[in-house]
């Protein structure tokens, strides 16, 4: 059995080899393998290269730096900010283990110590007291080997998930983001309980909401994971959020700090352009091209009726924000649940986004293999039917969006069905992924 090294090893030559393939394809094709966005990227680091904006290229609007991370491609080769992106997708495969690691290791302290204080009450003799003494001091590092496995398994998910390797290979960033936010959650569940480590975890939750605005929906899950009190009522879930904890305000602290930090010195490099171009527009951007949203045929029918515009976002905005919300208090409130919180969160403001890409995709499936553990009841023929019909309602999108941008026919309408069913797909697969959420199932004594 190859040992999870190799494995890394492995995923790391499929992803060298689909770059390699990649300009393959690109100088022997019309339908180009690598992302426009990357092309975007490279021009915007080349500006960076010669001591200028990167937003003096047109469409340029990501933080400023991505293109100083891909300035090698003008200097080595044009691949390289693809090798980087691919090392940073193999870095969530390793980040899925160790927090999964990480949450087996606490759950089982955590048995361990309600098994020693019952028998302590029964039984208070030396050898018991010295026992419960140990737990409480040791970081109970073993594991069983199928935790260990099991572990591995979910890493595995990611690894070797041939949309998410397409996706960073071909050029895009936002493997960057994502891992940010694993960083961020892995330092949030650290054992230890140190404040340096949910000033860290906020650290990189701001710097992973530079990177891409759509963490700011985990903010509120990570704050009430950490409130230590107990959040059934209304006003239990006020409390929390009006008197924090020190951790809380450690965690908050970070998260600000960090994006305050890179918002003001980026402000100062490029002024107001950067403010507008990596955030403003994207609250109130409205793409009128073919994309998976169910809202994009109604974007460009009303493309040109202002007057709607404001009324339009609050009507787009308002479902996701509430069931944002209402998945926080449901699963956000506990550590032992807030990966399958930010899972669905991720879903949800994918789902309901305005404008809907593949790469979006990847918000959500990073965080997927946390919570496949607590799947295990869902059955064999569920385990088949959710990625078939995803990837099925997925091909019945591609194929009329591939005849209106390579044939030229007008196939809009096609494609707005096609994003009704991709749409409601998607409702069906949260849906039977929630209701067979098993919150009880992290770890068993053996």
């Amino acid at each position: 059995m190859l040992s999870f090294k190799k494995h890394l090893m492995i995923s790391i030559a499929i992803r060298g080899f689909l770059v390699y393939y990649g300009e393959v394809q690109d100088n022997l094709s019309d339908i180009q393998y690598t992302d426009v966005d990357y092309r975007v990227i490279t021009d915007g680091a080349s500006h960076v290269l010669a001591l200028n904006s990167p937003y003096k290229r047109h469409t340029y609007r990501y933080t400023p730096l991505l293109a100083y991370l891909v300035v090698p491609n003008l200097l080595l080769h044009h691949t390289f900010g693809k090798l980087i992106f691919s090392l940073f997708d193999v870095l969530i495969g390793l980040l899925i283990k160790w927090i999964l690691l990480n949450c087996y290791r606490e759950n089982k302290i955590s048995i361990e110590k309600k098994l020693l204080k019952l028998e302590t009450l029964n039984n208070r003799n030396k050898y018991l007291i010295k026992r419960k003494n140990e737990v409480l001091n040791s970081n109970n590092e073993t594991l069983p080997p199928r935790y260990i496995r099991m572990a591995e398994l979910s890493a595995y998910f990611w690894l070797y998930n041939p949309l998410t390797m397409v996706i960073a290979t071909r050029g895009n960033g936002d493997c960057v983001s994502c891992s940010l936010v694993l960083i961020a959650l892995y330092y949030l569940l650290q054992n230890k309980q140190s404040l340096a480590q949910f000033f860290l975890a906020g650290v990189f939750l701001g710097m992973s909401i530079h990177f891409r605005l759509y963490p700011v929906g985990f903010c509120l899950a990570f704050y009430l994971a950490i409130a230590d009190k107990s959040l059934n009522t209304p006003a239990e879930y006020l409390n929390a959020i009006l008197m924090p904890n020190a951790k809380q305000l450690v965690l908050v602290l970070g998260t600000v700090v960090s994006l305050a930090v890179t918002t003001i010195f980026f402000y100062l490099l490029y002024g107001h352009q950067y403010l507008y171009e990596s955030i403003l527009y994207h609250l109130i951007r409205k793409d009128t091209r073919h994309n998976f949203s169910l809202y994009f045929y109604m974007q460009y029918l009303g493309s040109n009726q202002e007057a709607t515009g404001m009324l339009e976002k609050v009507l787009t905005f308002l479902p996701q924000l509430i069931l944002i919300l209402m998945l926080t208090m449901r699963y956000g409130k506990h550590r032992q649940t807030i990966g399958f919180a930010l899972f669905a969160i991720a879903f949800v403001m994918v789902t309901y986004n305005p404008v809907v890409t593949s790469q979006y995709f990847v918000w959500f499936l990073s965080l997927l293999p946390l919570s496949v553990k607590n799947f295990r009841n869902i059955g064999f023929r569920k385990a088949i039917f959710i990625p078939v019909m995803w990837f099925i309602s997925q091909g019945g999108w591609l194929l009329p969006a591939y005849l209106l941008e390579f044939k030229g026919w007008n196939t809009f309408e096609f494609v707005w069905i096609q994003s009704i069913v991709f749409f409601f797909s998607n409702i069906l697969i949260l849906q039977i992924l929630i209701t067979n959420y098993d919150v009880s199932y992290n770890y068993k004594i053996d």
